[in-house]
C-alpha cells in the first residue's frame, strides 16, 4: 500500500481512494489505520484525523461501519494524543540546557499553571503528579545553582529567587499569580533586581 502513487488531492478524496483500494465493503480498526497512515504519507503528520472523522467521511460514501471497533479504535487514538500532547508540553517547560532566568521562570511558571488546570479539569492524577515532579526538580536546580560558586552573585541571587517561586507555586499554584505580582513591588525584589527586564 505504501508504494502506490495516489491521486487524491484532498485528505476527504484520499480518505475514498485508500478505502477503495483496500476492497473492503466493512470499515474497521484495520482499515482506519491503514487510511491514518496513507494521511500522514500524503500530507505529513498534522493532516491524520481520528478514526471517528474518517469513518463519517466512509459512511457518506456508503460504507458499512462495524461501529463497536470504529469506536473503541477512536478512544485508543484519542488518549494516545492527549498523552503525546501533556508529553510534549512537559518536554518543552523545562529544556534540558536551560538555565531558567526571571523572565523565563515567569513565563514556564504560567505555563505549568495552564497545565495544572486542564489537568485537574480533567482529573488526570497521573498527569499532575509528572508536571509536580517535573516543577520539583527544577527547583533542585535552581537550588544547587544558587549555591554555585562560578556563578556571579547576581546570578546565584537569581536562582535563589527562582526557587522561591517555584517552591511557592509548588506548595500554593492557586495563588501564585497574586503572590507573584505582590513580591515584584517588594522593595527587597526591586533592589536586588532593577536591573533585569521581566516582561
Amino acid at each position: 500500500m505504501d508504494l502506490v502513487e495516489r491521486k487524491a488531492r484532498t485528505k476527504n478524496e484520499l480518505i475514498v481512494e485508500v478505502w477503495k483500494d483496500l476492497d473492503c465493503p466493512r470499515v474497521g480498526q484495520r482499515e482506519l489505520v491503514e487510511i491514518q497512515r496513507a494521511l500522514r504519507d500524503k500530507f505529513g503528520a498534522g493532516a491524520i484525523q481520528s478514526p471517528a472523522a474518517i469513518a463519517r467521511v466512509l459512511a457518506d460514501t456508503g460504507a458499512e461501519l462495524r461501529h463497536p471497533e470504529i469506536l473503541e479504535c477512536d478512544a485508543r487514538w484519542r488518549e494516545k494524543e492527549i498523552y503525546k500532547e501533556e508529553t510534549d508540553a512537559f518536554a518543552n517547560l523545562f529544556p534540558p540546557a536551560e538555565t531558567l532566568t526571571l523572565k523565563s521562570a515567569s513565563r514556564t511558571i504560567k505555563r505549568m499553571e495552564q497545565l495544572r488546570e486542564r489537568m485537574e479539569r480533567k482529573s488526570d492524577i497521573a498527569a499532575l503528579r509528572r508536571l509536580r515532579s517535573a516543577a520539583l526538580t527544577q527547583k533542585q536546580r535552581a537550588q544547587l545553582l544558587a549555591r554555585d560558586s562560578l556563578l556571579t552573585q547576581a546570578e546565584r541571587d537569581e536562582q535563589e529567587e527562582i526557587t522561591e517561586w517555584l517552591r511557592v507555586w509548588l506548595e500554593r499554584p492557586d495563588i501564585f499569580a497574586d503572590w507573584l505580582e505582590l513580591r515584584r513591588r517588594s522593595p527587597d525584589f526591586r533592589n536586588r533586581f532593577a536591573s533585569k527586564k521581566l516582561s
